[in-house]
């Protein structure tokens, strides 16, 4: 699990999404496929 703490500093990093503990699967699903998209597009 990485610490809310750290999220700003993967951002930062390029990472495009953290999910953790108790994250909705279908829902980070869709977030992953449209970023996908965005990239794709880009």
């Amino acid at each position: 699990m990485i610490p809310p703490k750290d999220h700003a500093f993967l951002k930062d990093a390029g990472v495009a999404a953290v999910y953790g503990p108790g994250t909705h699967i279908p829902s980070a699903a869709a977030d992953i496929l449209a970023l996908l998209r965005r990239r794709q597009a880009a």
